[in-house]
């Protein structure tokens, strides 16, 4: 048994992991044990956030050491990302998409049929507030609404670890209000969210 009486299989764990980059060291020899619910990742831009999170997604593979994210290694991508959501800080979409679109796309590449994705597309876009821009095409959108389309992306296929780097990027106060609620009743569900920021009061508004 893990952590407060967890077993490995709802856990995160990382046991003695490094990663270079040629001879420039990402995180040296990393030892952790993750509980359900939120844990907030605070540092400068460059100490190593975003290294950790690609590791937990299995973007990336340690150099050294093993990750085991709720009992599967992350050298096992296709049972991986059914327990895993993922949202970079980055945005990229296909040319002419809907938000509609976006999200159910990738519901259908997880094997869904048609009306499993839709229903599970508009109850994410519904959770994020979307709905009555849903249908219009993602390249009209805010910095603040591809933000949330994508966050509802990462939560449509109702995964148990959610990875999110930098998610309160670019959003106005009611809107980050709104997605921190969001976050708190996801891990009231019982979900792992691993956040990153780089804005010390954002970790204590996430943990209040």
């Amino acid at each position: 048994m893990g952590t407060n009486g967890l077993s490995d299989d709802h856990l995160i764990i990382f046991e003695d992991v490094s990663k270079f980059y040629g001879e420039i060291l990402g995180v040296n020899r990393v030892n952790l044990t993750i509980t359900p619910g939120i844990t907030s990742l605070v540092g400068p831009n460059g100490s190593g956030k975003t290294t950790l999170m690609n590791l937990m997604t299995g973007l990336i593979q340690p150099s050294r050491g093993r990750i085991s994210i709720l009992g599967i290694s992350t050298g096992n991508p296709q049972e991986l990302f059914r327990k895993l959501g993922y949202c970079g800080q980055f945005d990229s979409f296909p040319k002419g998409m809907t938000g509609y679109e976006f999200v159910k796309s990738f519901l259908l590449v997880h094997g869904l049929s048609n009306k499993l994705a839709e229903e599970k597309t508009w109850r994410a876009i519904e959770r994020v507030n979307l709905v009555e821009a849903a249908h219009r095409k993602v390249a009209g959108y805010s910095k603040g609404m591809r933000q949330r389309i994508r966050l509802a992306q990462s939560i449509a296929h109702e995964p148990e670890v959610m990875i999110l780097d930098e998610p309160l990027n670019g959003l106005d106060p009611m809107a980050r209000a709104e997605t921190i609620r969001l976050f708190r009743q996801l891990a009231q569900e019982g979900l792992h969210l691993i956040l990153s920021s780089h804005i010390l009061h954002e970790v204590d508004i996430h943990s209040g």
